[in-house]
């Protein structure tokens, strides 16, 4: 594995063009949220809302993952003249139409999915967290209002008594798990659809089964992703004491997002490239013993003819 995480930095250096379509697009996005805040608060403004962000978020990922494919796919060749790779590292960002118009529908069928798997996994945690932790006491209106500010937050904390905490800290615990285990899944899907399988439902479960038959390095490499998300994250929250600090940490969160992205279809594509060639090794070993059984019972029959 750690051949994976060397090679994921290797291949995000030579290819950081790859940070332009996300940064664009988060640019993008912060100001068509801050229009729409002024947009009248009604249901056919939030349907719009919804329906919106779902098209910008699939042509998003469409682009941008099938951009990474190929950077993965720009590492296996060979260049003589390091010139030529830079330049081929820069028209990488042509790719970036080219998967939306081939993904984006896939994408925005899993995103769908995605949601609609999400909000059974949390039906299934409540009813689990209901019967196992029970009710913490808290309306949805106390945790809307805490929620709203980190003052609101800590004032809810203080007033709750050590059961209610102990069994909000169950709640946590049970969400934690649950949505890990729901990434850890659904890790490869991304990489499933822009590499083998367009049809979302089925990139679903054809990640997952990668998943399983990788289990052990799967779950390494999903460990290390949570680790290097974990201390980024923490470097943002230290980085606010100062602008100029915050502003070199996005940086820093820009370039890990890339490399994580960049390192999962790394590990696919060569695992995946692994057990094809094993396959067609076997299926080329079977062939050359069947063709060695035959030129010996060739040779036998040729032999018992000159006896006879």
């Amino acid at each position: 594995m750690i051949k994976y995480f060397a090679r994921a930095f290797k291949i995000t250096n030579e290819n950081i063009i790859l940070t332009t379509p996300l940064v664009l697009f988060l640019f993008l996005a912060s100001l068509y949220l801050g229009v729409a805040q002024r947009a009248p608060e009604n249901l056919a403004s939030a349907i719009l809302l919804l329906v919106t962000i779902l098209f910008m978020v699939s042509a998003f990922f469409a682009g941008w993952l099938y951009m990474v494919k190929k950077a993965i796919d720009l590492d296996k060749q060979e260049f003589i003249i390091d010139e030529d790779k830079a330049k081929a590292s820069f028209h990488l960002i042509k790719e970036v139409p080219v998967g939306i118009g081939e993904y984006f529908l896939s994408m925005l069928g899993g995103m769908i999915l995605y949601a609609i798997f999400f909000l059974l996994l949390l039906l299934v945690g409540y009813f689990v967290g209901m019967h196992l932790i029970g009710n913490p006491g808290l309306g949805l209106d106390q945790l809307r209002n805490a929620l709203a500010t980190p003052a609101a937050m800590k004032a809810l904390v203080t007033s709750l008594s050590a059961e209610q905490l102990a069994k909000l800290n169950s709640w946590n615990f049970l969400f934690l798990v649950g949505s890990s285990l729901f990434s850890f899944l659904t890790l490869f899907w991304g990489a499933e659809i822009v590499s083998r399988t367009k049809n979302p439902f089925f990139a679903f479960f054809k990640a997952i089964k990668f998943t399983f038959s990788n289990f052990l390095s799967a779950l390494i490499l999903f460990v290390y992703i949570s680790f290097v998300n974990f201390s980024v994250s923490l470097i943002n929250a230290l980085s606010m004491i100062h602008p100029i600090v915050y502003f070199i940490s996005m940086l820093l969160y820009f370039y890990f997002v890339v490399y994580v992205v960049v390192l999962v279809f790394l590990y696919y594509d060569r695992e995946n490239s692994k057990k094809l060639t094993a396959t067609e090794d076997g299926v080329i070993q079977d062939n050359s013993s069947n063709g060695a059984d035959s030129v010996g019972q060739d040779e036998s029959g040729d032999s018992s003819g000159e006896d006879s």
